[in-house]
């Protein structure tokens, strides 16, 4: 199996951040939209300069929100990834692509077979896919998964364009190995590595003992 990346996302407390910086994984991420997880970009300032990271990148996730807070953000965190998780057009993603160094990841919300096609929209703006789930006004961080089977669509449609595919949504420990099993570029976890909302250490160190059993976790 390739290499895996892991990004644990809904970072929401100087905790939660020092858990996740210690960890395996690639990616730490954390959400600026409106969210129960929603954080602050001061605050997260704050944290970084009390434990610092440098082998982790950092990923700020944004739900149409401004290009000025996008940018303000990335400024400030020194963001190695932007990811648009809202209803944000190409045209949008044009002006930030154009704004900053950050890489820019679309989030694509799994509905129905005319959704893979919504990747090919976005093919030379973006340098990943993150495919998740939106359940009513929820753009993600709802803990449920779409139809998996879907997945080998949307691994190859990123694959032929060059694309990372992570993917996000209900992945906790009892559906790990189903999800390794489609060999994904990534896995985006968040509410499956924490226990009564606090990021659980235990929890992740089995999530990457999992990941290990199947490839080589990326980092």
């Amino acid at each position: 199996m390739p290499d895996v990346s892991i990004k644990y996302c809904g970072n929401k407390t100087l905790q939660d951040y020092q858990i996740t910086s210690r960890s395996g994984a690639e990616y730490l991420g954390f959400v600026f939209a409106e969210s129960k997880r929603q954080v602050q970009v001061e605050e997260v300032s704050s944290w970084i300069a009390q434990e610092k990271s440098p082998s982790k990148k950092l990923v700020g996730v944004f739900v149409n929100q401004s290009i000025d807070e996008i940018i303000y953000a990335v400024d400030t965190l020194k963001l190695d990834v932007v990811q648009l998780h809202g209803d944000e057009s190409p045209e949008y993603i044009q002006v930030l692509f154009s704004n900053t160094n950050a890489e820019i990841w679309k989030a694509m919300h799994h509905e129905n077979d005319e959704s893979l096609q919504n990747l090919e929209v976005y093919q030379e703006l973006v340098e990943g896919f993150v495919i998740d789930k939106k359940v009513g006004n929820a753009y993600g961080g709802t803990g449920e998964s779409f139809d998996w089977s879907f997945l080998p669509r949307y691994i190859s449609k990123a694959r032929s364009m060059k694309k990372r595919c992570f993917i996000a949504g209900g992945i906790m420990m009892k559906n790990l190995a189903e999800l390794l099993s489609y060999q994904p570029d990534g896995i985006d976890i968040s509410s499956g590595i924490e226990t009564d909302f606090i990021k659980d250490g235990e929890k992740i160190q089995a999530v990457e003992r999992r990941v290990n059993e199947y490839g080589t976790i990326r980092n």
